[in-house]
């Protein structure tokens, strides 16, 4: 899998985006692949869009996302060729208080975390059972957005690992900064998507930003994906 990175922000430079994603790119060949048995996805910047390969899945750092609730960071989907894509929006993080590369709630992190999860579940499809009657979505950095560590001087999103959503795992970590003290369990800087007693339900952590809410309500969000999917499973 090749991830290519495309910037296309007023506020975050060429040099910035090189950097935060060679950053990304050294946690997905170093840092993911530890915990999760994929081939290492190779996850490079591009300056010239016409240079990027035509199978390589393209996140593009923007300003904002059209057509969105103005508090939306970024998104993965799939096309309905099947050719995965996403962006990550620039302005929201920094007009509310986030730096490009360093700190929590960077335009860094979020990167980070579009391609994490592109990596992990490309097709946005995945569940796994609590064995207590609920299921939870697949998303590898919701559960534990905050606190982000640092790869090479920028700031990356934290991650689960694969026992987080094995209900039998016992005594490893659940997330790679080892914070998360049981399967399902989320940061205060977090959130998770599941459904439980034929509902659909969203649970935050006591830090996740409200301004960081509305980025679940945009029609590309994966949170509204997601619970669209419950709702066809429901028979809704």
């Amino acid at each position: 899998m090749l991830i290519a990175i495309y910037n296309q922000s007023t506020l975050v430079t060429n040099a910035d985006a090189a950097t935060m994603t060679e950053a990304v790119a050294t946690q997905v060949q170093t840092d993911v692949v530890q915990f999760w048995d994929r081939d290492p996805a190779d996850v490079e910047f591009y300056a010239d869009a016409t240079a990027i390969p035509a199978d390589a899945y393209v996140i593009t750092i923007t300003d904002s996302i059209q057509d969105q609730p103005a508090g939306v960071l970024g998104f993965h989907t799939e096309d309905a060729g099947g050719k995965l894509w996403g962006t990550v929006a620039a302005q929201p993080e920094l007009s509310n208080g986030g730096q490009v590369t360093t700190g929590n709630w960077s335009v860094s992190s979020v990167l980070s975390h579009e391609v994490l999860e592109m990596f992990i579940d490309p097709n946005c499809n995945l569940w796994s059972n609590d064995g207590k009657g609920s299921i939870y979505t697949f998303e590898v950095c919701d559960p534990v957005e905050a606190p982000s560590y640092v790869v090479n001087g920028v700031s990356v999103s934290n991650f689960v690992t694969p026992a987080w959503f094995d209900p039998l795992a016992k005594g490893v970590p659940f997330d790679h900064l080892g914070l998360v003290t049981a399967q399902f369990g989320i940061l205060n800087g977090g959130y998770v998507v599941y459904a439980s007693a034929g509902q659909e339900q969203q649970k935050f952590g006591a830090e996740f930003p409200e301004w960081r809410k509305e980025m679940k309500k945009g029609p590309y969000a994966r949170t509204r994906r997601r619970i669209a999917q419950i709702n066809a499973v429901l028979g809704d």
